[in-house]
């Protein structure tokens, strides 16, 4: 090969990453998808890995300014700013299970060695748990982990070994169906998520919604504020219509409760959109990052920064 060819060839390799594509559609990872139960009946997902680049991740998760997250570092022992990309729920009316995709697992499949107080381990049938009282961390295989109630998390593993199991494939392809997202959430039969609802009384109405949902979905992007789309289906036309009305209803009152110097928060409410076609609700939602900032800050799953600084000393693998 000639120093001319060897030049071109060197410059072809160069720009490969700027060629590459971005992803058009959301995906559940290919680690993850094997391993979700079969008799899931809802899926949803967080790309911490997508969101880095933008402003609610440095705020917020880097920031260590949300609740729900210090509280899973703190049960875990897993640090969503560094060792997780993606987290996947699982969701039936019988469990409720987290598989988490990230920097950990060891070498050789080894678990890592972490430093949460009363944490003890387990094993079951080979896999490692680590767990505190009656919730753990199952580590499947290298960057992959499962958290949950002990019980649920041997599932898992009771499940992998049994011969002709399948995962929800159908809920797997709805997710590959959402354009590319930092989080989201699908079900197939919503009527499932709101069992022993009350038939008569106030609630009636709202039962006969809920009863009759069927496939739902949203999917939202934090790039520069916050874009959300949700859908609802209804078999019939007119609970969708019902559905509509009292979505819209409920946003009235949300307006007309909400102070007339929150302007930031009346201004989500005016951005909201809520349609009907052909039993089909559709809902929108936009706001720049600033609002959502101001409106967040004010919400109870918002801690202030100083009460969690980022913490230098975070356990990594073993």
């Amino acid at each position: 090969m000639n120093r001319r060819s060897t030049i071109a060839l060197l410059a072809a390799a160069a720009l490969l990453p700027a060629c590459r594509r971005e992803p058009t559609n959301a995906r559940v990872d290919a680690a993850i998808a094997p391993l979700l139960p079969s008799e899931t009946q809802a899926l949803a997902g967080l790309r911490l890995d997508r969101l880095k680049n933008t402003k609610f991740f440095t705020k917020y998760i880097q920031g260590r300014r949300i609740h729900a997250l210090n509280e899973f570092k703190d049960n875990t022992g897993l640090d969503p700013v560094t060792d997780v990309w993606e987290v996947v729920w699982a969701y039936s009316p019988s469990h409720s299970v987290a598989f988490i995709r990230g920097k950990f697992g060891g070498e050789f499949g080894l678990e890592p060695r972490f430093n949460v107080p009363g944490i003890q381990r387990t094993a079951h049938k080979g896999y490692y748990i680590l767990y505190k009282e009656n919730r753990g961390v199952l580590f499947m295989n290298t960057g992959v982990a499962v958290a949950g109630a002990l019980d649920d998390l041997k599932a898992v593993v009771d499940q992998r070994d049994q011969p002709g199991r399948t995962p929800p494939q159908a809920l797997i392809d709805r997710v590959a169906a959402l354009p590319a997202c930092h989080a989201y959430a699908v079900t197939l039969n919503g009527s499932v998520l709101a069992p022993n609802l009350p038939r008569d009384g106030n609630a009636a109405n709202l039962t006969r919604m809920a009863s009759t949902l069927g496939l739902a979905y949203f999917h939202a992007d934090l790039t520069s504020g916050l874009e959300l789309r949700a859908q609802a289906n209804y078999s019939d036309p007119a609970v969708a219509r019902q559905a509509q009305d009292t979505l819209r209803g409920l946003l009235g009152i949300l307006r007309l409760r909400t102070p007339t110097e929150n302007t930031d928060l009346l201004r989500l409410y005016d951005g909201i959109r809520i349609t009907n076609e052909k039993g089909a609700v559709d809902v929108s939602v936009s706001a720049p990052f600033d609002s959502l900032d101001r409106i967040f800050r004010s919400l109870p799953i918002s801690s202030p920064p100083e009460s969690h600084p980022p913490d230098s000393s975070s356990p990594r693998p073993h």
